[in-house]
């Protein structure tokens, strides 16, 4: 098999596992640089069994994605936006399942989906039955924050 097409399955592979496994900015990286390697020994601008010239040309690849995208992609995956949900709030939800009670996380029906949930601190009832209309006072993580 042609050097080219190895390190166009290799990218591909390493874009795979930093995509669906192993949640690592490097394979982004790694997966980016064989990619191009497998474009430029593909285009002849580097020979086919020039082998020792295609590790060089991938490590620097490597290390030039590294220095152009390490800060922001990692400022990215670590700050995600805060109040990126705050769209939800003030929506009305409907408890689910066994109901809620204070102090307990359980679950709403928002939108057609079954999310986590838990009774405001200023809800006055210790526990509401399931089908009860609340309303999504705040958001915290994953965690919608309800009250009647």
């Amino acid at each position: 098999m042609e050097p080219s097409i190895l390190w166009l399955i290799a990218g591909a592979a390493m874009l795979a596992l930093e995509a669906f496994g192993i949640p690592g900015i490097g394979f982004l990286f790694a997966g980016l640089s064989a990619i191009l390697v497998g474009i430029t020994v593909q285009s002849n601008l580097v020979g086919q069994a020039a082998y020792v010239a295609q590790i060089a040309l991938f490590f620097m690849f490597t290390a030039i994605f590294a220095a152009l995208m390490w800060k922001k992609l990692k400022a990215w995956r670590l700050n995600p936006k805060q109040g990126e949900y705050s769209n939800m709030v003030g929506d009305s939800a409907t408890i689910a399942l066994s109901g809620l009670q204070k102090g307990a996380l359980g679950q709403v029906r928002w939108s057609g989906t079954l999310m986590q949930a838990e009774l405001d601190a200023e809800e006055p009832a210790q526990a509401l039955p399931e089908g009860t209309r609340v309303r999504i006072t705040a958001v915290r993580g994953n965690v919608l924050i309800v009250r009647s």
